[in-house]
């Protein structure tokens, strides 16, 4: 079950926290549910939800007032697009405790030697010397 705390996370962290929010309380409980209460993942889907809420409205003009709801929905997607691309916006994007094997010279060469993986081997490494000697540990 998921707490208002988190659903106010939900709502802080989508910008939906206006006094006329896009999504209802029992929906972002219902990603977090969904989810086993994963902030991040519930996020996706939440932001899914608010992106597809927003390009079903239309523009409106009642006397002078106009309201642009297509452009609510591609302002949105445009935000959510840099969210997901740019490192400084998504933490997730962060390399501070990602690792990814291969990236060292004994990495390099425990892959390459290892049976198990494929390596695509260079003119180098099929019997001609390097001259920098790049898989020496």
């Amino acid at each position: 079950m998921s707490s208002s705390q988190d659903v106010l996370k939900l709502r802080y962290e989508l910008g939906d926290s206006d006094e006329l929010p896009i999504l209802s309380d029992a929906e972002y409980s219902y990603y977090l549910s969904k989810n086993e209460s994963n902030i991040r993942r519930s996020m996706i889907d939440a932001a899914k939800a608010i992106l597809f809420k927003l390009s079903v409205r239309g523009d409106e003009t009642v006397d002078i007032f106009s309201i642009k709801g297509s452009k609510a929905a591609e302002q949105y997607r445009l935000a959510l697009q840099l969210f997901i691309k740019n490192p400084e916006f998504n933490p997730a994007l962060t390399l501070a405790d990602a690792y990814a094997g291969g990236i060292s010279k004994s990495d390099m060469q425990e892959n390459v030697d290892e049976d198990d993986n494929n390596a695509v081997l260079s003119p180098l490494d099929q019997g001609q010397e390097s001259p920098d000697n790049y898989f020496e540990v």
